[in-house]
């Protein structure tokens, strides 16, 4: 976490899914101590896993203990769901629990079909952005029409597609009718960055599983034979696991499209593409090497790709 701000990133972002990781809250609680700067992202949780009232204290906490870097990423549901036998939500009632998030954060009691709600620490204004995490182009509508903010996540690098995502989104922002609110969009992708581009390509190919799951968006043919594959196998407790053996049968050629990975000339390349494309965040999932680690892949990605493209 603090080597996270001290090489000079912007934000800071963990994933909740309680099987897989340690817990989100409890590891933001101790990054809003340790660090000054960097902003402090839950991407994502989701309504099925953390009851609307649970989120909205936890939230609200983090947002006062880091004062004010909290940022909150929710979408319908993935492996935290998954890993339980369970499905994720509808748009709708991902809807209905966001706003009753930021009802809550008002302080004023909440009429539900359960009872009145009250969150007693709650008060008008303050409270953290939410920013809706989607691939396909209902879901980021959805994210445009009601949300803070819009993460595309899990859709790779391919720059037509993240085209149509961000049409999408523009397509909400302009039915909510409200153009002066403020919105930020992220990109959520892998990164893996080393002189030999072999090692860099292996070290993201459980990212481009995921990927490939369920695409919402037109793939290659090389794209498509290696989907039916996964579909067959995929096991959500390997769920980004560089050990999982599914991910061998993802090829070269395709790595690309779904992950910044490769030499860094390469990466600084892809980098300055996705740039272009106008996201306000790009956000780099750091996958180590074998043989290295994650903390070796962090400052790499910061020394070899950022700072030459911030550069430029």
């Amino acid at each position: 976490m603090q080597l996270v701000e001290q090489l000079g990133y912007d934000s800071l972002w963990l994933g909740d899914s309680q099987l897989l990781w340690r817990e989100t809250y409890v590891l933001l609680g101790c990054a809003a101590v340790l660090t000054q700067r960097v902003y402090l992202g839950i991407g994502v949780t989701n309504p099925v896993t953390r009851h609307p009232t649970v989120t909205a204290s936890a939230m609200l906490t983090l947002q006062e203990a880091s004062g004010g870097r909290a940022l909150l990423g929710v979408g319908v549901g993935s492996t935290a769901v998954r890993t339980l036998g369970q499905q994720p939500v509808s748009r709708r009632a991902l809807a209905e629990w966001i706003a009753l998030l930021r009802a809550l954060w008002t302080g004023e009691a909440v009429a539900t079909a359960s009872g009145t709600w009250r969150l007693t620490f709650g008060a008008p204004g303050g409270h953290p952005p939410i920013l809706i995490a989607g691939r396909g182009p209902k879901m980021l509508r959805l994210a445009g029409q009601i949300g803070d903010g819009a993460i595309l996540a899990g859709v790779g690098c391919a720059g037509a597609t993240l085209r149509g995502m961000l049409e999408a989104v523009r397509a909400g922002r302009a039915a909510a009718g409200e153009p002066a609110r403020l919105f930020r969009t992220y990109l959520h992708v892998p990164a893996a960055v080393h002189a030999d581009r072999r090692l860099a390509y292996e070290a993201v190919r459980p990212q481009v599983a995921v990927a490939l799951l369920m695409p919402h968006w037109p793939l290659s043919a090389a794209a498509e034979e290696a989907r039916a594959k996964l579909r067959a196998s995929y096991d959500y407790y390997q769920h980004m696991s560089r050990q999982a053996r599914w991910a061998e049968v993802i090829p070269d050629e395709i790595v690309p499209d779904f992950a910044l990975a490769g030499t860094p000339a390469e990466c600084v390349a892809q980098l300055r593409g996705l740039l272009a494309l106008g996201f306000d965040e790009i956000t780099l999932i750091p996958y180590a090497v074998e043989g290295g680690t994650r903390a070796e892949m962090i400052a790499a990605l910061m020394r070899d790709v950022v700072a030459p493209s911030r550069a430029a």
